[in-house]
């Protein structure tokens, strides 16, 4: 199934997910279609109703510490799991509630993380209920950033075709003879590809560890692919060119 097999292509990049509210928080990563839960963290942040023989002013006030807490804490995980985290394409953050923004725009997440956030958005649960509606809703923003990441690696092709020929390779033959000889550092196959051509080329990537893109039809550099032969390849170091 072409589905798995973009799955397992594009398996060394993700994005972060964190679910958060006033109680719970949970971190994972989405891998293709699969999600991967890091960790889950629970607050002691009390109930809205104040036990016995506390002041209202002093009981939200424990309960407004309380809160600060658990975002701190968060905020301290996001910076564990995400700044350095190889093939991290962004973090998508969510929840019920206010929590969120109160989270994403106070002093919870250090600088470096915040830039990392590519959206926000709202959520009816927490949870591994609420990791999943997180992914659910996030389609359409998952979708822009694959389109943006493609024209960016595809912009990289056509420059160095302008500049250093040497560098890249088109066309099926030409391309898989680099493959073979180890020289090939992203793989770009246009989705018109044919399937059982795309398990052939997968295999020999595979053997010689090079990168694969799956290069949709839906932009202007996706289509020059396609009308070039819809296979190409990124070098990792320079080839003749006869």
């Amino acid at each position: 199934q072409l589905e798995v097999l973009r799955d397992m292509m594009d398996i060394k990049e993700m994005y972060g997910l964190v679910v958060v509210d006033r109680r719970d928080a949970n971190i994972a990563v989405l891998k293709g279609k699969t999600i991967i839960p890091l960790l889950k963290t629970h607050s002691q942040v009390p109930g809205k109703y104040k036990a016995g023989g506390q002041s209202a002013a002093r009981f939200a006030r424990l309960r407004e510490g309380a809160i600060k807490e658990h975002l701190k804490k968060v905020g301290e995980y996001m910076k564990e799991q995400f700044l350095k985290k190889e093939g991290l394409k962004g973090i998508i953050l969510g929840g019920p509630g206010p929590s969120k923004y109160d989270f994403a725009e106070g002093n919870f997440i250090t600088n470096e993380v915040k830039k990392k956030i590519i959206g926000i958005r709202d959520l009816s649960y927490t949870g591994e209920f609420g990791l999943q509606e997180l992914v659910d809703k996030s389609q359409d923003l998952l979708a822009k950033e694959d389109i943006a990441h493609e024209k960016k690696i595809m912009d990289e092709f056509f420059n160095l075709l302008a500049k250093n020929p040497g560098k890249v390779s088109y066309g099926e033959k030409e391309v898989m003879d680099n493959l073979k000889n180890g020289a090939v550092d992203t793989l770009l196959l246009s989705e018109a590809v044919d399937e059982k051509l795309i398990e052939k080329f997968e295999e020999a990537a595979e053997e010689v560890s090079s990168n694969i893109r799956i290069i949709s039809v839906e932009t202007r550099e996706g289509v020059q692919l396609r009308d070039m032969g819809k296979i190409a390849a990124i070098l990792r170091y320079e080839v003749s060119v006869e």
